[in-house]
């Protein structure tokens, strides 16, 4: 290549990018007063990190198996042509950044874009509990942030407070403050959080937030959350909370909230209501190809939930198991509604999705009525429980123009269909108390095992003797169902509790051996 033609090609390239510098931090042999820019002369501190003008394209890299105390938060921005890095560098384990509680958070960015931060290990514990701590925090205050990505990173023991009323605590949080006095209209554009492990987070796993939260004309856009495996958190999973057209996907949720005391009303209340995976004044949530195994406490303690101010969620392919609360949460506030500060809970659909063994009750569909509720080929399989309502209606709100239809509940006592009503002695306790009007006929054509206490319209019976192999053949109408079940049971192979649901599915009903995992 000529002088001349290497010229050509370096002038397609940013300038910015051209001049991009990679620094390193190294605890052990590093001087804050050398340049960095190489690791025989790294930095020793992550202080360098917060007031540094790092341009469009740098990298920071943190030396693995060290450990930095302290908070970081970055002033700079990257930019489209040229994103800035903070990941690690050398052999070893991940680098530790460690709060200690110091701070709201071990690391934060705000107002800052086109940031990636990946394969660290991050904690930030204090030698107390205390409100609003969090591992990670994202904020968007005066600006629109584009493009954060978090990937691989290692978030434990984070000790905010159990309680959600008095601010709990996040491993990851994201939040829109909006300053009416400046004017503004935060939000984020495209934000990825994938690949990480996250345990003993406390209150909640990835969160979103904002102070405007009933406000739905600004929302946050390209949210995705793929990938992550949540375990020992002391309150809820994953809440997209602002968004538009989020993505949660093939994330994984063990243990929520086994941690909690749940022998007394008081405790319970406390630590408030939780839920595996769920929406919030968020329009158009996509949530397939999770699993959530293993919620304590009835209050309210799903695997998921669409929840109010919500317009457009769907549920599709996840897998719900051995949740004490159950499996699905159809919840709606009458007194927002009342106030207009809240939309209602409008089109949810929740299809093709398995429940595994999970307690209490099925579909609970509890407050003021939602409308355009579709609940239709999900598969309800459950050997434990010998009375166990598979759909039951709170405060004989039923839903408006709903349909649910050729969903499959196979359970070894009788299926129970109707009203609820609260019991006494707990949180969270109610049970049967009558049948369902059924009217509108919403409920038409499902399929229950013997001794379902309910008519409707073209009801059938499932055999007496199913596997949840089986019962995934009979459900998969189409060609396109079945690759979606296929690839549930693909993503399945790899779950911790992967030996059960081989035995559940009886002698190999369905082969999954062509499918790649998420990524492909």
């Amino acid at each position: 290549m000529t002088i001349r033609h290497s010229l050509l090609l370096l002038s397609f390239i940013p300038f910015s990018f051209m001049n991009a510098a990679h620094y390193f931090i190294d605890s052990k042999i590093g001087s804050d007063q050398a340049d960095g820019t190489s690791p025989t002369s790294p930095w020793s501190s992550t202080s360098k990190i917060n007031n540094y003008p790092f341009q469009p394209g740098d990298t920071i890299s943190l030396r693995s198996g060290q450990t930095f105390d302290g908070h970081i938060h970055p002033i700079a921005s990257g930019s489209k042509e040229g994103r800035i890095t903070l990941n690690r560098y050398g052999e070893g384990v991940k680098p530790h950044i460690r709060g200690l509680g110091k701070n709201k958070s071990a690391l934060s960015l705000k107002d800052v874009s086109f940031w990636t931060i990946e394969s660290l290990e991050i904690t930030n514990t204090g030698k107390s509990r205390k409100a609003r701590r969090t591992g990670v925090h994202l904020v968007s205050n005066r600006k629109v942030v584009q493009s954060i990505i978090l990937r691989d990173l290692f978030i434990h023991d984070i000790n905010g407070v159990f309680s959600k009323d008095d601010g709990g605590g996040s491993g990851i949080k994201w939040e829109t403050i909006s300053d009416r006095r400046e004017n503004s209209n935060p939000r984020f554009e495209d934000l990825l959080i994938e690949d990480c492990h996250l345990i003993k987070c406390d209150r909640d796993g990835i969160k979103g937030g904002t102070n405007t939260p009933w406000d739905l004309s600004n929302l946050s856009t390209g949210v995705v959350i793929r990938g992550n495996l949540i375990e020992d958190v002391g309150g809820d999973g994953i809440v997209p909370i602002g968004t538009e057209g989020a993505l949660v996907e093939y994330n994984r949720i063990y243990g929520g909230r086994t941690r909690i005391d749940f022998s007394t009303l008081e405790s319970a209340r406390s630590a408030g209501a939780s839920v595996g995976i769920w929406p919030w004044s968020a329009n158009n949530t996509i949530f397939r190809f999770n699993e959530v195994w293993g919620y304590r406490g009835t209050y309210d303690g799903q695997g998921f939930d669409s929840d109010y101010n919500c317009d457009g969620s769907i549920f599709e392919y996840n897998f719900s198991a051995d949740n004490s609360g159950g499996f699905f949460l159809i919840c709606n506030d009458p007194k927002h509604l009342e106030s207009k500060r809240s939309i209602g809970n409008l089109n949810t659909t929740i299809r093709n999705n398995i429940s595994f063994n999970d307690h209490l009750r099925i579909f609970n569909i509890q407050g003021a009525p939602s409308e355009g509720l579709t609940v239709t080929g999900n598969i309800i399989y459950n050997d434990k429980e010998t009375k166990l309502p598979v759909i039951l209606v709170i405060n004989k709100q039923e839903p408006k123009k709903a349909n649910i239809s050729g969903n499959y509940f196979y359970t070894t006592g009788k299926p129970i269909v109707g009203i609820g009503a609260w019991q006494k002695g707990g949180v969270g306790l109610y049970g049967y108390k009558q049948p369902l009007k059924n009217k509108d006929e919403y409920l038409n054509g499902n399929f229950y095992s013997e001794g379902s206490n309910h008519s409707e319209p073209g009801k059938q019976t499932i055999e007496t003797v199913e596997t949840l192999g089986t019962l995934i053949q009979k459900a998969s109408k189409n060609q396109s169902t079945k690759q979606g079940f296929l690839k549930l049971l693909k993503f399945l192979q790899y779950s911790k509790h992967k030996e059960q649901i081989a035995a559940a599915l009886g002698n190999k009903p369905v082969e999954v051996s062509q499918f790649r995992a998420y990524s492909e």
